[in-house]
């Protein structure tokens, strides 16, 4: 295939070839199941090698990772796919010498004879990784490079099971170190059929312009003198230097201290990639959506937690297989999903252009941390086994040592990967943000049912609900929704954005729907949302609406300005109170001056509610002018028990103004002076009549307080005095006006 073809490859061509993916990767691990993973730990352990070369033989494969830098200028010059079958085709030849270790003379010549084996091995991994990590940019399309990984763990994970439970069977079955020699000769013909699945992928060639030979590497100091990059490679290779470390070491630290078999380690170890699956899946879906760096720093925290559990294990524990075998699901669930996280990171974050060189660093990089990991901690464990510390009297465990040593360095990762810089990236304060508002668990499952085949109908039921959980985690289903093909969805997807905590990617998806012209509902849901979400940035957008010919718009506008309080445009909404032809949008006016607290319109909106008291009646049967009412109780700060009242004596005549009158009576009457008591038994009389359903007498009574009300020298008295004035010549005075009138002439002469 021509290098222009490769540039053209579209991203359903790559989709269309993971199957072949996938395959490479469940016969890799049905090859590794059998040999280098726990297998050639207790082979060798039988062998009679001890634990320091066996930490040895594990840190071969990281530590030869640093030889990818010599490999470099071989990557770039020939085709990287064929490299990489290549490779990993001729890495399974070097596990049959293995079955020749038992007729050697001692564990040293074992040793020896493993130690070649592993190096040869080790140097063929690194080829192949050296050219399938560059590779892979390529034949993976980015926006779901999360969800690949997490199909591949899932892909994997029956081989590892059923693999690990047949290999448990078998060694539990058989005496004599000749047992696993099946295990090996199977495990290297998975190996060797694993590289036929790659023919199937695409790309890989050798670019026309990039460095050959010795100006490969010299173009090294391209990645070098990246600061951030730098960052990236101590985050993954202390993670890599723990997980190493631990893998090696878990399955002698159950057989030594909880006395298990070779045979159920095998079986447990099975559980590592049950957990990797488990994780790395719902990892892969969290940083398609969030990024990398949150979710990666919430997983390195949890792995310090388990460290620490660890450190409760201890000879005759109750039920010590279930435990090894959650610490090991454990294990995949933190470990190899976080791993993975970082992986997913550096594919984003590096230049295609200079992909070799960056990968080459971190490949080599994780590989000399993480070889040297498993090679220190095998010297740590013999020196500590053999000269045991004492602590306060007790001698301490070797294990436990290890525990803590790889709980501060994933400490120093988790810090350094949030530090990262990552483009587009939900940053991990925010993301956690996520999960302290609203119903998280019912946004998590509800997102599923919502990418599933749905009906019209079901979609907008679906929509509505995730306004509902008032979580951040919906946003990107509802931003998507606002281009669905059904109206309906579109419009519920507007007003649930509205009841999500705000954010950019929120607000800027609600603005987009102002510029909706010809769908009225549509633009009047996103002036609604805005509104609600008192977006001070939409202010201007929002405003535009003030000259829209839609008196539904209009209205709109003016009352979202006043819910987001902004102050440049009250000047202008005080003009439509009285200037606006359409009584909607005067009273639009009224509710949002109302909102903004402005006093100087209390003249203004008192006149507007002596209009409309007489008869301006809605179809309901209500006085519009009640909107008047809850504005002026807004201003004077007596909104709640103006409404709360007011809906008690809607409910039932005379439940509560007389009440309210009685207890104005009692305030007039501690007032100073004689005039008080014949002012307070007048407005009790009234009450009664107010019980009735007449307000007449009781709102002359409240009239008659209007001098006090002047002189009373509260920060109100003026406004309730006004009020007071303006509404002294209605003859039929609502009982509404009567409730505020009650409440705010006794919050004033109190």
């Amino acid at each position: 295939m021509s290098t222009d073809a490769v540039e053209l490859q579209s991203d359903y061509d790559k989709l269309r070839r993971m199957p072949y993916l996938y395959a490479f990767n469940i016969l890799n691990m049905a090859a590794l199941v059998c040999t280098v993973n726990s297998p050639l730990a207790l082979y060798a352990a039988e062998l009679g090698i001890e634990k320091g070369r066996i930490g040895i033989l594990g840190g071969m494969m990281p530590f030869a990772q640093a030889l990818c830098i010599v490999f470099l200028p071989l990557v770039m010059a020939y085709s990287q796919r064929f490299i990489t079958g290549a490779a990993y085709a001729s890495r399974y030849l070097f596990v049959l010498p293995w079955l020749l270790a038992p007729m050697l003379a001692t564990p040293h010549q074992a040793f020896w004879l493993l130690f070649g084996c592993m190096a040869a091995f080790s140097i063929a991994r690194t080829l192949a990784e050296t050219a399938i990590w560059p590779w892979s940019q390529e034949y993976m399309p980015r926006q779901v490079r999360g969800r690949i990984n997490g199909i591949v763990s899932v892909a994997i994970l029956p081989i590892a099971i059923a693999g690990s439970v047949l290999i448990q069977l078998w060694l539990d079955s058989r005496t004599g170190i000749e047992r696993f020699f099946p295990i090996f000769v199977i495990g290297a013909g998975f190996g060797l059929t694993s590289v036929l699945s790659l023919i199937g992928l695409r790309g890989g060639h050798p670019r026309p312009n990039s460095p050959r030979g010795l100006a490969a590497i010299k173009a090294m100091r391209t990645p070098v003198k990246d600061g951030n990059f730098w960052l990236y490679l101590y985050s993954s290779g202390t993670q890599y230097f723990a997980y190493t470390a631990l893998n090696l070491f878990l399955v002698l630290f159950f057989r030594d201290r909880l006395g298990l078999s070779s045979g159920q380690l095998v079986l447990m170890i099975a559980l590592v990639p049950v957990g990797g699956a488990l994780g790395s899946l719902a990892a892969g879906w969290f940083v398609d959506r969030y990024g990398t760096r949150a979710i990666r720093v919430t997983l390195q925290s949890w792995q310090v937690v388990l460290l620490l559990c660890l450190l409760l294990i201890h000879p005759g524990i109750a039920f010590p297989e279930i435990i090894a075998g959650l610490i090991f699901f454990l294990m995949g669930l933190l470990f190899q999903s976080s791993i993975a996280i970082g992986g997913i990171y550096m594919l984003n974050y590096v230049p295609p252009a200079q992909k070799e060189n960056y990968m080459t660093l971190a490949y080599a990089s994780d590989g000399i941390i993480a070889g040297g990991a498993t090679f220190l901690a095998g010297i740590l464990l013999q020196f500590l086994d053999d000269h045991p510390p004492i602590l306060m009297g007790a001698a301490v465990d070797s294990y436990n040592v290890l525990f803590v040593i790889c709980g501060v360095v994933i400490v120093t990762s988790a810090l350094a990967f949030a530090a990262l810089k990552e483009e587009g990236a939900t940053g991990v304060r925010a993301f956690f943000a996520n999960f302290g508002s609203g119903s998280a668990i019912r946004a998590l499952l509800a997102i599923p049912r919502y990418s599933a085949l749905t009906s019209d109908e079901r979609r907008q039921e679906l929509t509505y609900g995730f306004g509902g959980t008032r979580s951040s985690l919906v946003k990107e289903e509802l931003i998507a929704a606002l281009s669905d093909l059904s109206f309906d969805v579109r419009h519920e997807a507007i007003q649930s954005l509205g009841r999500l905590p705000p954010s950019p990617a929120v607000i800027e998806a609600l603005e987009s729907m102002l510029a909706y012209d010809g769908l009225e509902e549509l633009q009047y849901a996103a002036l609604t949302s805005l509104g609600r979400l008192k977006a001070t940035g939409s202010s201007a957008r929002i405003a535009r609406f003030l000259d829209s010919t839609s008196v539904l718009l209009r209205s709109r506008a003016i009352r979202s300005l006043g819910e987001i309080g902004d102050k440049n445009y009250l000047p202008r909404i005080r003009e439509l109170l009285h200037d606006d032809r359409e009584i909607d949008c005067r009273l639009a006016a009224v509710s949002a001056l109302g909102k903004y607290r402005d006093v100087s319109s209390v003249a203004g909106l008192v006149e507007i509610y002596t209009e409309l008291a007489a008869d301006d009646v809605s179809t309901l049967g209500e006085p519009r002018s009640k909107v008047v009412l809850l504005a002026l109780a807004k201003i004077l700060d007596i909104e709640e028990s103006f409404s709360r009242e007011w809906r008690l004596e809607e409910r039932m005549v005379g439940q509560r103004l007389p009440g309210l009158i009685e207890r104005l009576a009692g305030t007039v009457r501690r007032m100073p002076g004689k005039q008080p008591g014949g002012m307070s038994a007048h407005l009790k009389a009234t009450a009664l009549l107010a019980s009735t359903g007449s307000t007449g007498e009781a709102f002359h009574a409240v009239q008659a307080l209007t001098q006090r009300v002047e002189t009373s020298g509260q920060v109100d008295s003026a406004m309730v005095a006004l009020i007071l004035h303006r509404t002294s010549n209605l003859e039929r005075p609502h009982r509404a006006l009567l409730v505020l009138l009650t409440l705010a002439v006794r919050k004033v002469l109190a």
